[in-house]
């Protein structure tokens, strides 16, 4: 038990001895998670910086390879290396590595390659891996597009972006927006601050009232090597469009008798939602009732006029047609026993409802 004790701190005391020698050598910037898709490829960027005293190594144009799954030779055993083997993607070094980048391409994944991976540099009688991982997840599926939607005003130009990672340059997506609005769609790449990269589709339009609240969909095709076919993702965004109040009116039904209880209300359309007031003009005077989407009153002589309703919000006004109202005298018997009637009518059915 102390023998394996002993060795078990040996060989953690050794580790931790060869990992700050690989760092005083070799030091690796890599992104430290990056993404792709199976059936795809993967572009790793690497940049490295190697001590003076081994710089010499460069001009003898040595190899770059990538070890998975742990930097420890500990588990670089023959079982390990045999069971593991069988799941390597194919790795290349697209970067000069005499300036000192590892920049690299995984092809050929699966979600069997999920896993960290170290460069490591090898030349001749020397041979070094950066103690820095870059932790690689491989999915059979791709994230949905990040879509940017800034405040849209009726008449105002405007940019709708949607961008997708690109993780293998040399297949990247295919994005665009359906519909397009009438508009213009541009579709860029983008060199991301850790050197990947990711491709946006710009949609420039100009928003009406008509765009308000409709399903605008932006689709991304990603190309891979399985089975030939594509691998679509996308969001929806509803629009959310301001503009001014438009279609202004007052709502009233039947005839105004004195002593009955009328309502008015304003109706329009407009976003964000307008507030409302309420004007009487009469004799030529114009004077504010009240700020308030619904008037009511009790009918009397007095309330005989034109009735304006006025709509607004911060991109402006709109103002309904004038409503005359002409409060009538009593009302006629004919129709004081219909209401009777109708009133007469539904007592009955309340009593039963009742018992």
């Amino acid at each position: 038990m102390t023998l394996r004790m002993f060795a078990a701190d040996l060989l953690v005391f050794g580790s931790i001895l060869s990992a700050a020698w690989c760092l005083s050598v070799l030091n690796v910037s890599v992104p430290k998670t990056l993404n792709s898709t199976s059936g795809s490829c993967l572009l790793i960027p690497c940049l490295f910086n190697i001590s003076k005293e081994k710089e010499n190594i460069l001009d003898s144009s040595p190899g770059g390879t990538w070890r998975r799954g742990s930097l420890w030779s500990l588990y670089d055993t023959d079982g390990f290396t045999i069971a593991h083997r069988q799941k390597e993607p194919v790795m290349e070094v697209v970067g000069d590595l005499r300036q000192k980048n590892c920049t690299s391409v995984m092809r050929n994944l699966t979600s069997l390659h999920s896993d960290r991976y170290y460069f490591r540099i090898q030349a001749v009688n020397f041979s070094v891996t950066g103690t820095t991982a870059v932790h690689i997840n491989v999915s059979e599926s791709v994230a949905e597009p990040n879509v940017t939607v800034p405040v849209l005003r009726e008449g105002e130009e405007v940019n709708l972006t949607c961008t997708v990672p690109a993780p293998c340059p040399s297949h990247p997506p295919n994005v665009t927006w359906a519909p397009a609005l009438g508009g213009d769609v541009t579709q860029r790449t983008h060199l991301n601050a850790d050197g990947t990269q990711s491709v946006s589709a710009i949609l420039n339009f100009v928003p009406s009232v008509h765009h308000h609240e409709l399903k605008v969909n932006c689709v991304s095709v990603l190309p891979l090597h399985r089975e030939n076919r594509p691998l679509l993702s996308h969001k929806v965004v509803i629009l959310n469009v301001e503009y001014p109040p438009k279609e202004t009116w007052i709502s009233l039904t039947g005839l105004v008798w004195l002593g009955d209880n009328v309502t008015l209300t304003c109706q329009s359309k407009a976003n964000p939602p307008a507030v409302h007031r309420w004007f009487m003009k009469r004799a030529g005077v114009e004077e504010e009732l009240s700020i308030s989407r619904v008037l009511s009153f009790t009918a009397a002589h007095e309330n005989t006029g034109e009735y304006i309703c006025e709509a607004q919000n911060l991109y402006g006004a709109m103002n309904s047609t004038n409503l005359q109202i002409t409060v009538l005298g009593d009302k006629p018997r004919s129709e004081r026993l219909r209401q009777c009637v109708c009133k007469c009518s539904e007592k009955p059915a309340a009593s039963v409802k009742a018992m």
